[in-house]
């Protein structure tokens, strides 16, 4: 990953840790009112809290809440911070019970879960038009040569440009030749031929293969020997329809395609 993404990364956990601590402040003085209660001490209720929210930020990476492929402005990634403000609050209950025995008030673990999962996303939400901004600027943005330019490879180049994503394409090469010299402001650089001294020239750090699947082992092979990143969309293998994911079976990794996607598909 790029030194500018990884200083955003973590400046986005930073945050996230921070908003976690105030939430659960904020939870406490909601409940108690806006003074320290000496029924339910507040240095005993933070130490908790202290020791919560490391454990709370690692499981945010367990569930890829930190991905740069995330869409962030989605159910699934609210799916993701519930699950993980629900943890945070269990893990807190849990804590606080096993060390203090009693505690004051379930009211204030309702406050707690609510204002993780709004400070969280809306956070999240600001840090992703952070890295939109950053994407403008050509701050930590990987650069991609498109192969093939089919109408799912103007899709795909239309999208990366429209959504301002960090994976940014540069050039455009074509195994067939074609008559379109740039697609979406991107150059169509060639053939080929052209393949090796396209990617020296424009530095490449990902490849997206849309096209010419004759031409994928030969690319795969050299994108893994020269340490680039390799993307292939499931229509260039004849899948147009339907949900794709990739699913192990006793270790060996499988593309699994189902005709639609039901809610139990991710977790069973």
């Amino acid at each position: 990953m790029k030194k500018q993404l990884i200083n955003l990364k973590i400046l986005q956990i930073v945050v996230d840790g921070i908003l976690i601590l105030g939430a659960f402040t904020l939870a406490y003085f909601l409940r108690i009112g806006f003074f320290f209660s000496t029924d339910f001490p507040f240095d005993k209720y933070i130490l908790i809290v202290g020791i919560t929210t490391p454990i709370t930020l690692l499981f945010m990476f367990f569930i890829r809440a930190y991905k740069l492929s995330q869409q962030i402005i989605s159910w699934r990634h609210i799916q993701r911070l519930t699950f993980v403000s629900l943890e945070n609050v269990f893990v807190f209950m849990i804590l606080y019970y096993f060390t203090f025995r009693e505690f004051f008030s379930r009211l204030i673990l309702v406050y707690a879960f609510i204002l993780t999962l709004l400070l969280t996303y809306l956070w999240h939400v600001i840090f992703h038009w952070i890295l939109q901004k950053a994407s403008e600027r050509e701050i930590g943005v990987f650069r991609a040569l498109i192969i093939g330019t089919n109408r799912p490879a103007q899709e795909i180049i239309r999208m990366l440009i429209t959504v301002k994503s960090h994976i940014k394409p540069v050039a455009i090469i074509d195994a067939h030749g074609s008559s379109k010299k740039v697609i979406h402001g991107i150059p169509v650089v060639g053939k080929m031929n052209l393949f090796e001294k396209t990617i020296a020239d424009h530095d490449i750090d990902i490849i997206v293969q849309v096209d010419n699947l004759e031409q994928s082992l030969n690319i795969i092979n050299y994108a893994l020997a020269n340490n680039i990143k390799y993307f292939m969309p499931p229509e260039l293998l004849g899948i147009f329809q339907g949900h794709q994911i990739l699913e192990e079976i006793e270790g060996m990794p499988f593309l699994k395609v189902h005709k639609t996607k039901r809610w139990w598909d991710s977790i069973w």
